[in-house]
């Protein structure tokens, strides 16, 4: 019986991966432990190996996603009968996460072109004051909400619901900005892509033919020296981005810290430990959060979890994107366990060989552009976290101390904050805990 080849759960949190690309061509022979497939998820990239002795029979096409325990190929002996089709690509096994059912509500049979305006006279849609504020500041189109008001008027509830349904859509980034562009309803379409997502060729069916966007016969065309697929981690990057801004409502904090005992810290401590001020900086996170726990929090439904264990996240830039390994426990590590933590985490996510444990479950992160100069900036939140910390360079500048000009060591901290958790009060409390530990790093030295 021919060996059926799965997309793989790699970790407790995977729902669905990318067949990114087949490393052995359709019809070769592969033997155990050969590398034929990789695997791509939102956080890391994995190279799949073949589990029998045979020829290899794709089933799955290379961009193709797949829910785990999803059919993606077959390895057979030369004579055997291979199942025909495309495999069983949408079903994984009974015991894999799903989505809950009211994240992917039905659509009908076949696409529908939304109408651009839902009053036959003038194009007026009756909505509360609230519903069309809401719904403009999500970038909404009225004329595609159904009111439960009076007179079919659309409340803010009808505006929430409208809102929940298109969050839990699966649509492609390219086939939402057509949508957006030619004023379609993407709750009408129904997707033709993997597991149902919506994509370009849908909303391009839903306006009646091909649209494209329209270019003047005299505008010149650049020069393209390189042409770099939207795909995978980077694609995957710019749908949890944009959900990100979309979902929340985000608010950043901006203090500037004299950290000049900071630094006078790091080299005091580099005589006996290997230390970097990002590692100083996550346990002074972790000593901030424990006396602000509405910073170490997420939105699971209607309810706010504050987290009881403390995991870090901080960035790792690499050649197709970022990458956010997480520091479990940080709060129970000394800093040089922490230091040890950070370089080796960050040594094997430029390796890519960090399994996908290690790349979830953070209940804040902390985003690091020191090093390429930047000051200040405005960090987006890893969902369902509450915050994320931007840190930039520290830079000398002459300041006032003690009532003397003095030459003093700056660093700006930057928190992006999701104010439906968190209001800026609690906010700013924790960071001006956090710019009173950087300031004055004694609660650090014995960590």
């Amino acid at each position: 019986m021919a060996t059926r080849i799965i997309m793989p759960k790699l970790g407790m949190a995977m729902i669905e991966g990318v067949l990114a690309k087949w490393e052995v061509m359709d019809g070769a022979q592969v033997a155990l432990d050969d590398i034929i497939a990789v695997i791509e998820t939102d956080k890391i990239t994995y190279d799949l190996k073949a589990q029998a002795n045979g020829i290899l029979h794709h089933r799955a096409k290379p961009q193709d996603i797949c829910l785990v325990g999803a059919v993606i190929g077959f390895i057979g002996s030369p004579d055997e009968a291979i199942p025909e089709g495309p495999g069983d690509l949408q079903t994984g096994p009974v015991d894999v996460a799903q989505p809950p059912a009211e994240q992917k509500p039905p659509s009908p049979a076949t696409p529908v072109a939304a109408q651009p305006v839902s009053s036959p006279k003038d194009g007026f849609v009756v909505a509360t004051p609230a519903a069309r504020r809401m719904a403009r500041n999500a970038g909404l189109e009225l004329s595609f909400i159904s009111g439960t008001g009076p007179a079919g008027r659309v409340t803010e509830q009808d505006v929430q619901v409208y809102i929940k349904t298109l969050d839990g859509l699966q649509v492609t980034p390219v086939a939402r900005k057509l949508a957006q562009d030619h004023r379609i309803d993407l709750t009408r379409l129904t997707g033709s892509g993997p597991g149902g997502r919506i994509t370009k060729e849908d909303v391009q069916q839903a306006t009646g033919g091909q649209v494209e966007v329209p270019t003047r016969p005299d505008e010149p065309v650049p020069t393209v020296a390189k042409v770099v697929p939207f795909a995978g981690m980077r694609q995957m990057i710019a749908e949890n981005m944009l959900k990100s801004l979309h979902n929340m409502a985000q608010v950043t904090l901006t203090t500037e810290v004299d950290v000049t005992e900071l630094v006078d810290l790091r080299e005091h401590l580099k005589k006996r430990i290997d230390i970097t001020y990002t590692d100083l900086i996550v346990k002074a996170v972790t000593l901030g959060l424990r006396q602000h726990p509405r910073l170490n929090a997420s939105l699971v439904g209607n309810e706010i979890h504050l987290a009881e264990d403390i995991h870090i996240g901080f960035g790792v830039a690499l050649e197709e994107g970022l990458i956010v390994p997480v520091i479990t426990h940080a709060d129970r590590l000394t800093l040089s366990e922490i230091g040890m933590r950070v370089r080796d985490l960050a040594a094997r996510a430029r390796q890519n060989t960090l399994n996908i444990d290690e790349v979830t479950g953070s209940t804040f992160t902390i985003s690091n552009l020191g090093a390429y100069g930047i000051d200040g900036f405005t960090p987006i939140i890893n969902p369902p976290q509450a915050a994320i910390l931007g840190v930039g360079r520290i830079i000398e500048k002459p300041g006032i101390y003690r009532g003397e000009i003095a030459r003093r060591s700056m660093l700006v901290l930057s928190l992006t904050f999701d104010h439906r958790l968190v209001d800026g009060s609690p906010a700013a409390a924790f960071l001006q805990k956090l710019a009173e530990i950087l300031a004055h790093p004694y609660y650090l030295k014995d960590g």
